[in-house]
């Protein structure tokens, strides 16, 4: 399973972006936790898909109107968090064997970059 993530999302809906800013604004958003996910899913011996995510998570959207790209995300994550629906899974992952949560109780996400998707949305 280490080094097999395919994808993680950080799912934040309508509670991050519930109100757009003043047009040429800066505006800085805090995640809520309560309504926001990091997902994961991992292929386990290419015949099934393990799916997981975490609970502890906080950080902040910098949302830039007049200039997307200089917009940013971070987020951090309290890896002891984790669940994938399986006790003896979980505490298995949070060991040395994999995240040694011990040791390393936070993960950090720093965009390198944001843009428009090209639909003129928001």
């Amino acid at each position: 399973m280490k080094g097999q993530v395919r994808r993680i999302m950080v799912g934040a809906g309508g509670s991050l972006l519930f109100a757009l800013p003043l047009l040429g604004a800066t505006t800085t958003y805090q995640i809520d936790p309560s309504h926001s996910d990091v997902q994961f899913a991992v292929t386990h011996l290419m015949i099934s898909t393990v799916r997981g995510e975490f609970h502890g998570i906080h950080g902040t959207v910098v949302y830039d109107d007049s200039d997307v790209p200089r917009s940013s995300v971070s987020v951090t994550i309290d890896a002891a968090t984790v669940d994938t629906r399986e006790p003896d899974r979980d505490k298995h992952l949070k060991s040395a064997d994999f995240f040694d949560v011990a040791n390393h109780p936070t993960m950090i996400f720093k965009s390198t970059k944001v843009q428009a998707d090209g639909s003129g949305k928001t």
